[in-house]
């Protein structure tokens, strides 16, 4: 029991940490898909992995780096996505969806690569159509908010 208790004060594991850079390197490919990949995205996904996972920016920015590494290093979507599957549940993905978009649309721009991505990510991490679109559109409502 006082085993269990003391675990719970334990620095985040290595499974924790692969979760991050799992989920860092999803959203790395997804500013890169477009073959450009700007500081303002790069700003962007460390400020949603500092909310996602309650880090400061710094300890955020060095998670970005280590997903840029792994995904510099995957060929497949279907691996990452995978593994964040069986990290993040169901309920939690539309938000995953709306993150991806705004990261896409932060460059204030689309292009038929990141149109075709997110068709193929949001089947992936098991969001329909519908629930994607509208994920699109909270995107797009929280970056003309922010104008």
């Amino acid at each position: 029991m006082f085993k269990n208790l003391l675990s719970a004060f334990d620095p985040p594991t290595k499974e924790k940490k692969d979760t991050q850079t799992m989920l860092a390197s999803l959203l790395v490919r997804a500013a890169r898909v477009d073959g450009e990949y700007h500081d303002l995205e790069k700003s962007f996904i460390d400020h949603l992995l500092s909310k996602r996972f309650e880090i400061d920016l710094i300890n955020a920015s060095k998670v970005r780096k280590e997903g840029e590494k792994f995904e510099a290093n995957v060929t497949d979507t279907v691996q990452i996505t995978r593994e964040i599957k069986k990290e993040i549940p169901f309920e939690k993905r539309k938000l995953l969806a709306e993150e991806l978009w705004g990261i896409i649309l932060s460059d204030s721009r689309r292009t038929d690569e990141e149109n075709n991505f997110m068709r193929l990510c949001a089947k992936l991490i098991g969001v329909n159509d519908v629930d994607n679109a509208n994920a699109r559109q909270k995107a797009l409502e929280k970056i003309e908010g922010n104008k």
